[in-house]
């Protein structure tokens, strides 16, 4: 393998690149030349103090939040100037959990994780609660769970239906924005253990 095509191998298994990333909110400085590659199949956890810029990096690598500066690639796409059609195309592709969960409240745990699948398959609404009954089942709920509205939960039992979400179109990369803030340290450990 010549020096050139193993470059391109390594490359092609970078799923996150970003390069001297720069955010500011008016004077005060969140990053500065932040740099950081996550290949594939590693479990990346970002960690600091409160207000350190954690939940900033994520919602600027999840297109939520243009950064001042720097260049950001996921899944080999930057992220700067992409089309609508093309940010849409590119978020279809991962999952995120997000710190409070992210469910909406008026509709059950199992129509919450079918939700990603209604809006964004063709899929028919059996096989879609089909599916979601799984997602729910690797996440470790018991089936009732499905019928139950997000303020039924207990802190565990909402990051496992939000991690099931967050997994209900098979995404190739998974973000997980504090996964277990809030929880006690059985429930912590139970949420580590299943995302491993």
């Amino acid at each position: 393998m010549s020096a050139t095509s193993a470059a391109t191998a390594a490359d092609r298994d970078i799923v996150i690149d970003l390069r001297d990333v720069e955010t500011r909110f008016g004077t005060h400085v969140v990053h500065q030349k932040l740099c950081l590659q996550v290949r594939r199949a590693e479990v990346f956890a970002i960690i600091g103090g409160s207000g350190s810029g954690k939940s900033t990096l994520l919602r600027e690598m999840i297109l939520l939040h243009r950064p001042d500066a720097g260049s950001i690639k996921v899944l080999g796409v930057e992220l700067n100037d992409l089309s609508p059609e093309a940010a849409l195309d590119l978020r279809l592709r991962w999952g995120v959990l997000f710190q409070h969960g992210g469910l909406f409240g008026s509709l059950t745990v199992l129509e919450n994780i079918g939700l990603p699948l209604r809006e964004h398959t063709r899929l028919g609404n059996k096989l879609i609660d089909e599916i979601a009954a799984w997602k729910l089942h690797m996440t470790g709920l018991k089936p009732e769970v499905g019928a139950q509205y997000p303020a039924q939960l207990s802190g565990g039992m909402m990051k496992r239906a939000s991690l099931a979400r967050a997994l209900a179109l098979d995404p190739e990369l998974l973000f997980l924005d504090e996964p277990t803030a809030g929880l006690d340290p059985e429930s912590a450990a139970g949420v580590d253990e299943l995302v491993l």
